[in-house]
């Protein structure tokens, strides 16, 4: 009854404060009861059957499910960085199982939101004249997410806006959490050390992913990625994004100009706009082929709720929200992702590997082709063709699809590469969702890269003849293309 008393008689945000650490020390078992139940299902779901055989692919399929809806459950119920981890890990297409990515990717979407009067105490906190700055805020929010929901305001000049409010009890959760999670990634290598995997150490990545929650935690850091990207396409008139209001933000809240638009994935209503998907898709990859090559500001969660589409003089004007999620890009990086990039599309995979060597990545450089143009090394199919079931098979059959090298190759990866990889990849499935073919992505990349590494145009136009006219012999005269071209190592010599 005392202790009752006591929290009772604090200042509200105080209560939600006291409420983030309950709730991240009952997260902290439950995370810890799902890798302890985890472990056990693949060692018992798996045992003594023969690897690649219809039954162990079987098996592990369902044990990739059932830890899925685990992780699914445990994001839902705990919000915060469990949440964002289990967005996270559903944006890593064609990296990971295809039962993770399947399951976790509603998450994209929404989150459920929380009533108004508990999210209000963010406002009364951080802003505390705000019933003197709007005239009104909707109690209904109109979009949830992992850290925050937004609600429609109105000021006093009748315009209408977005304010974005911070769930009141993460400012305390994270900060355990991220304790908590830290110690969680240490059982993980220890338990793989235990299992034999010597190499495999998770908490690089972790380290990675923890600075950019904490920069994403902070509304202040997003309104100024958001000024920078407004800066970063001030020349190009279909790419829109909000307007921020200083004044009425702080590091909790973010207001925005409201805008109204259809999502990105949505091709049914955009067609019922009477937009052309085809250009709808063409400026979605045009615009992240101009952060990842040219700016090096990239925006990392490009789901469907961040990016929307709306009608303008006939055409669609992208319009990109939720600034608090970037990687940036060094010169170095992007020079050497440009000649990686070029590499690939041209399938020159000495060259691959050469660059993969100086990113630390040695061999490990073979999975590159497959997560960035989803294509095998051995591939003899024309670029932007998509893996058949039977080439997935044979890298099942030939142990490229295991736990062990998959969670290696995360291990390894660079940050900048690993984000653009993620980037990409989501972009890839939206020009899928429209309808767009995966071989336009990888043109208007390629038309990118050289744009960055060519200033001069005539030498940028030569090197692309080049690079179409290897790409026309791979697909079209083979004889000739084996013959001019140098011969390239294929998956088995390594």
């Amino acid at each position: 009854m005392a202790l009752t008393g006591t929290y009772l008689s604090l200042p509200r945000q105080k209560q939600q404060d006291v409420k983030g650490l309950v709730n991240s020390s009952v997260s902290a078992v439950q995370a810890g009861a799902l890798i302890a139940t985890t472990v056990l299902d693949y060692m018992y779901s798996l045992k003594g059957m023969e690897y690649d055989s219809e039954e162990y692919h079987k098996a592990r399929s369902s044990a990739h499910t059932r830890t899925a809806n685990k992780i699914y459950r445990l994001s839902v119920r705990n919000r915060g960085i469990y949440f964002k981890v289990g967005q996270y890990i559903g944006n890593l297409e064609r990296i990971i199982p295809h039962e993770f990515t399947d399951t976790l990717k509603v998450l994209q979407d929404s989150a459920p939101p929380l009533a108004y009067p508990h999210i209000r105490i963010v406002l009364d906190t951080d802003l505390p004249t705000h019933s003197s700055l709007f005239t009104r805020i909707e109690p209904e929010a109109i979009a949830a997410a992992s850290l925050a929901q937004v609600h429609v305001g109105y000021l006093e000049s009748g315009e209408k806006v977005a304010v974005k409010i911070q769930y009141p009890f993460l400012r305390s959760q994270t900060r355990a959490d991220f304790k908590v999670i830290r110690r969680l990634v240490r059982m993980c290598n220890w338990i793989l050390k235990w299992q034999k995997y010597e190499d495999l150490d998770f908490l690089q990545l972790w380290d990675t992913f923890h600075e950019m929650c904490s920069k994403e935690l902070n509304f202040d850091l997003e309104r100024q990625y958001s000024d920078m990207t407004r800066r970063d396409f001030a020349g190009i008139p279909q790419v829109y994004v909000p307007k921020v209001y200083p004044d009425l933000s702080g590091e909790r809240v973010l207001t925005m100009e409201f805008v109204e638009g259809i999502k990105i994935n949505n091709k049914e209503k955009l067609e019922k706009e009477g937009l052309d998907v085809g250009e709808v898709s063409e400026l979605l990859i045009r615009t992240f082929a101009r952060m990842i090559f040219t700016t090096g500001n990239v925006h990392c969660d490009p789901h469907p709720g961040n990016i929307l589409i709306r009608k303008k003089d006939g055409k669609p004007e992208l319009i990109l929200l939720d600034h608090g999620f970037y990687r940036f890009l060094s010169p170095r990086f992007q020079t050497i992702f440009c000649d990686m990039w070029i590499a690939l599309v041209t399938f020159d995979y000495s060259t691959v590997r050469r660059i993969s060597k100086d990113l630390g990545l040695g061999d490990y450089f073979r999975y590159l082709p497959l997560i960035l143009t989803h294509r095998t090394m051995d591939s003899q199919n024309p670029l932007g063709s998509l893996l058949s079931t039977a080439e997935k098979r044979e890298l099942h059959r030939r142990m490229e699809i295991t736990f062990s090298k998959i969670s290696r190759l995360l291990q390894l990866l660079p940050p900048d590469l690993l984000f653009v990889i993620r980037t990409s990849n989501l972009v890839a499935l939206h020009n899928m969702a429209l309808g767009g073919a995966p071989r336009k992505r990888l043109e208007i990349y390629t038309e990118a890269a050289l744009e960055k590494k060519y200033g001069n145009l005539l030498v940028r136009w030569l090197v692309g003849v080049r690079v179409w006219t290897v790409v026309f012999l791979f697909e079209r005269v083979k004889w000739l293309y084996r013959w001019i071209v140098p011969r390239q190592p294929t998956v088995l010599e390594i």
